[in-house]
């Protein structure tokens, strides 16, 4: 079988086939010739995320879209065959999901591409060139349907941007993530949250709803802040707006008014959306500045210590808030460590730093901890979460919605990455810090956790370290919240 894998690997790379699936480099030539079983396991799934990124420039008008759909099906089924044949150790069947889901979301994302094209051919585009008039905005749209914590997130810079440049506007947010309204209810300049349905009884119904809501409002401008989402393209499209603010991508097919293209250099997720922005108003923007945005009352931090404080003194720690070292274990698919790993970690840092106590911030879908030994805690709501996560000294978890919380408060953040685009997706603070696990021990980065944590010790002329601050030198008064 390797060997008819190998015979289709050839066809599909000839002249007359040609598949471009891989960007080719001298480093990758075990992979392109199917060689994946040699690979570490963590790798065989990174090449299962990228076997997919193929070359669009072919499609040039919609004739070609049935062949290209074709062969974009051929390719993601021998990709997932030469993953399921190569994987022989005990966590096959788990990595054989991981590439059969890892093949159909980017056959999926594909797809997404190759018709968004050809709607591009028939839909009449003519985005403007002009600049945006601060003057004519006074209500804003964000259309951003996905369902995660993180990509939410991800969206405050931009609010934040558009608050500053438009003090007076509106803001409302359209998106599918289940605690929207509580993570952005007090964030400046926000008018209301539009929640869609995800994966729920009466989506359908609840969609319409939902819709109704938005549709009831008209807008001076909508902005679709992704370079490739569909529910963000039907949206903005949906919605009652005046101007219409997007990427000008190969599968935009969007009527926007103000189109901007792609920048050339890879962007964080959290900048992009505020560089669209800023690009459309002739602004400069200086990427490096730009953070997540969560601005917390302080009523809301006082809740969070008095929670880790509480924690603390049912495990009898009490008093030792400047100890607290906080993480968060609980992260699915591909950014899953397991709990070997976890032990290790913690029994390195902790020789190192025996008077550290690890919290173990707790899932609501996923509630086993790491080390019954350690105290743990569980919180519903995403703004409490980060509330608790402000009374804590660092904070540790892979590339998930808690880490980007943790971001967007002034504790240390240390984000570990297996598979995941770091350049798009790590911490943003100065003193935060990305990892990747497959390239580093357990034990290296207690080490780098570890010079951190004495840093902090030293750093504020107070002695204070930034998440055990007073709650007023956290944050203001809702009238002038924290940035």
């Amino acid at each position: 079988m390797r060997c008819a894998f190998r015979a289709t690997a050839r066809r599909l790379n000839t002249p007359s086939g040609q598949c471009h699936c891989l960007e080719r480099e001298p480093a990758q030539s075990d992979a392109l010739d199917f060689g994946i079983g040699e690979l570490p396991l963590t790798r065989r799934l990174v090449w299962a995320r990228k076997i997919m990124n193929t070359d669009r420039a072919d499609i040039k008008d919609a004739r070609s879209v049935r062949p290209q759909l074709i062969r974009l099906s051929y390719v993601a089924f021998v990709q997932f065959l030469r993953l399921s044949t190569s994987l022989s150790d005990a966590n096959a069947r788990h990595l054989r999901r991981l590439a059969l889901r890892d093949a159909l979301k980017s056959l999926r994302r594909e797809l997404r591409q190759v018709f968004g094209h050809a709607l591009r051919l028939l839909v009449k585009r003519d985005g403007s060139c002009a600049p945006l008039d601060p003057a004519e905005i006074r209500s804003v749209l964000i259309c951003r349907l996905n369902a995660r914590l993180g990509n939410t997130l991800l969206l405050t810079p931009l609010i934040k941007h558009i608050h500053e440049f438009l003090p007076d506007a509106a803001i409302d947010v359209a998106t599918a993530y289940p605690s929207a309204a509580n993570l952005l209810q007090d964030v400046p300049g926000i008018r209301q949250v539009i929640v869609y349905p995800y994966k729920s009884a009466n989506a359908v119904w609840r969609y319409l709803v939902a819709l109704r809501r938005m549709r009831a409002q008209r807008y001076d401008l909508a902005i679709d802040p992704t370079p490739d989402s569909t529910s963000a393209r039907v949206a903005i499209t949906l919605a009652r707006t005046r101007y219409r603010l997007g990427f000008d991508t190969f599968s935009q097919w969007v009527p926007l008014t103000h189109a901007v293209a792609l920048p050339a250099e890879s962007m964080h997720d959290a900048v992009r959306p505020a560089f669209l922005f800023c690009e459309a108003l002739r602004v400069p923007l200086d990427c490096t500045a730009v953070r997540l945005w969560l601005p917390l009352l302080k009523h809301e931090i006082i809740a969070g210590r008095t929670a880790v404080a509480e924690v603390l003194h049912s495990a009898g720690a009490a008093g030792s808030a400047t100890r607290v070292f906080g993480f968060f274990a609980n992260a699915a698919g591909h950014k899953t460590i397991d709990r070997a790993w976890w032990r290790e970690f913690w029994r390195a840092f902790r020789a190192l730093e025996p008077d550290a106590i690890p919290l173990e911030f707790l899932s609501l879908a996923r509630g086993e901890c790491v080390d019954p030994r350690f105290p743990a805690l569980s919180i519903k709501s995403p703004r409490s979460f980060a509330a608790a996560i402000a009374a804590t000294r660092m904070f540790i978890a892979p590339d998930t919605g808690p880490m980007h919380l943790a971001s967007s408060t002034s504790v240390p953040t240390i984000g570990l990455f297996r598979g995941s685009d770091t350049a798009r997706y790590r911490p943003m603070k100065p003193h935060d810090l990305m990892i990747n696990v497959n390239e580093n021990s357990a034990s290296r980065i207690a080490e780098r956790c570890h010079r951190i944590w004495r840093q902090q010790e030293r750093a504020p002329a107070s002695g204070k370290f930034p998440g055990a601050a007073s709650a007023a030198a956290l944050l203001r008064e809702p009238a002038a919240r924290q940035n």
